[in-house]
């Protein structure tokens, strides 16, 4: 079991990844007097990067693998905390918050004011999900360090708590853009976007070195990371 968390953990960090970076590139090679680094300039939003002619053949089948992934690694992650005698609803919260991510990804490219409505409230929801999961984990991890369930070395929850306030921050900033009525910049949108994105996964990392050093100590009876 802790193989495969700590596989599907990695993955879930370097499939969204690629896929971006494939899809960012192809735009550069068919506009190759447009130039951005949208982290930082926020000149072109994940939607507008994935819905290309030229990359939604990438972009979609690129995340519907990561949402495969995602579904695996919360009932994997799920059933790691039922066997230390900690009950959660992890399976229900990847279901739930992989379907938003598909309704988002079935709507991209699509157009018209409904397929509008539906993009907005997919990746709406689903970042509200994700982020509710991620501090879900931090709050059932924490619980069974501190019952010594699982002896965790000290450096990943504080970075975990770095990583969900740096997320929060960006929550704050980007959560007039909810309300479609209010005029939002689009360049702060999207340098929003991209780094809620970027953090979202760079969660994952430690979660595979936590289950990585799990599994190799597993065949000694030692728990520690």
């Amino acid at each position: 079991m802790n193989k495969s968390i700590a596989l599907y953990s990695i993955l879930l960090f370097i499939v969204p990844v690629a896929t971006l970076i494939i899809c960012h590139q192809l735009i550069l090679i068919y506009s190759p007097n447009f130039h951005t680094i949208p982290f930082i300039d926020g000149k072109v939003s994940v939607s507008l990067v994935g819905r290309q002619a030229y990359t939604i053949g990438i972009f979609k089948p690129g995340f519907i693998i990561y949402m495969i992934i995602s579904i695996l690694f919360y009932f994997k992650i799920s059933n790691f905390f039922q066997t230390n005698n900690k009950k959660n609803n992890f399976k229900i919260l990847g279901l739930t918050s992989n379907l938003f991510l598909c309704i988002y990804i079935i709507a991209l490219g699509q157009q018209g004011v409904y397929y509008e409505i539906l993009r907005r409230l997919g990746i709406i929801l689903y970042i509200s999900n994700l982020y509710i999961n991620h501090i879900y984990f931090i709050k059932i991890l924490r619980i069974l360090k501190n019952k010594k369930k699982i002896l965790l070395n000290s450096v990943y929850l504080p970075i975990f708590y770095l990583i969900i306030l740096s997320m929060t921050i960006l929550v704050i900033i980007g959560l007039p853009w909810i309300n479609p009525l209010f005029s939002y910049p689009d360049q702060l949108k999207n340098i929003i976007e991209w780094n809620f994105f970027l953090l979202s996964v760079v969660f994952y990392i430690p979660i595979f070195f936590i289950f990585y050093n799990l599994a190799k100590r597993s065949n000694n009876g030692n728990t520690s990371t």
